[in-house]
């Protein structure tokens, strides 16, 4: 049994043990702890001090390329997309104001926006699906057997009016008739928002949402044992565009490229173009003259971050006119 002197003992040594530890660190062990702890809080602060002003020089570098790209628009842009019929998609937390300023520089590019239209968050989901799905399939009887490819399937046929997804070049040519109704059947579900009327068009910019974080695993739906996560079904929708449309390109701010969708297209190698610049002068500049490469074969990704290819793409050559091809020829 643990009687009192044992008690005794134990507080002694303890006290002890503090007395020893206030003499050491008052004494001969002051000056090296001392030193090395400000050792180390000085390299700490020449870090910070090194750290800031590398990103000051890194943003003031992105800054003047900003400027030089935004001052240089009009030579930049001025007829790429000449008579060119241009459709938006913005995610469903894009930003408002990014997406109005990229569809005015596809304006001044002489493009026309043949439609506006925003995503929701159960766009392609799979939940509370069964009534749509039973109407789509009454619109295309040959839409795939896989409902979530279906969606897709629909969703890319109403927006670009073809169908080379469906085997048969009959099927191919119905569900062709039918793009108008099945554009008509995502809004009046309410898994598509649009102020614009029905047009269909091979030229697609998809704006992501403000700090996107699509590249964290997202989990499917609770609704739907079969549903898939929401990176998935965006970016299998993002394929399945550009496998119909002729040029795609997905534009971002600087978080997408870091955590968003442009991060994850990127990452997958998809043919998709992509943008990061959005949210500055620069970035609606870029996107158009990468929709314009794209419709002229050449897809890449470009903007500010470390994994772009480049800024804004090469110069696209001018197609020679008819009267050019006749001075040629003489």
């Amino acid at each position: 049994m643990i009687d009192f002197r044992y008690h005794l003992v134990s507080l002694v040594s303890v006290f002890l043990a503090l007395a020893v530890g206030i003499v050491l660190g008052a004494g001969p062990l002051k000056e090296p702890i001392g030193e090395s702890l400000q050792s180390q809080v000085d390299a700490l602060r020449s870090d910070r001090d090194n750290l800031r002003s590398d990103l000051d020089a890194a943003k003031g570098n992105i800054d003047k390329q900003n400027e030089f790209v935004t001052a240089a628009a009009p030579e930049l842009i001025d007829g790429t997309l000449d008579g060119q019929e241009v459709s938006i998609i913005a995610a469903p937390e894009a930003d408002s104001e990014q997406v109005e300023e990229v569809s005015n520089r596809v304006k001044e590019a002489d493009g026309t926006i043949a439609g506006d239209v925003s995503f929701v968050p159960n766009t392609l989901s799979l939940a509370d699906s069964a009534q749509f799905l039973k109407k789509l399939r009454t619109l295309v009887p040959n839409l795939p057997k896989d409902d979530s490819t279906a969606i897709r399937a629909a969703l890319v046929i109403a927006l670009t009016g073809d169908a080379s997804m469906l085997e048969d070049e009959d099927d191919q040519a119905d569900a062709e008739k039918q793009a108008a109704k099945l554009y008509d059947a995502f809004v009046e579900a309410d898994r598509l928002r649009t102020d614009t009327d029905h047009k269909t068009t091979s030229l697609f910019i998809v704006i992501d949402d403000e700090n996107s974080t699509l590249a964290e695993d997202t989990e499917p739906s609770p609704k739907a044992s079969d549903d898939k996560g929401t990176r998935t079904l965006v970016t299998d929708f993002i394929t399945a565009l550009t496998a119909e449309a002729t040029s795609v390109v997905v534009a971002g701010d600087a978080g997408s490229a870091q955590n968003g969708l442009v991060n994850v297209l990127r990452t997958e190698k998809s043919r998709a173009s992509t943008v990061d610049g959005l949210g500055l002068g620069a970035g609606p500049v870029i996107t158009v003259r990468a929709l314009a490469s794209g419709e002229a074969g050449k897809h890449g990704h470009f903007g500010f971050a470390e994994d772009a290819e480049g800024i804004l793409p090469g110069k696209i050559e001018e197609k020679p006119s008819d009267d050019t091809k006749k001075e040629d020829a003489q």
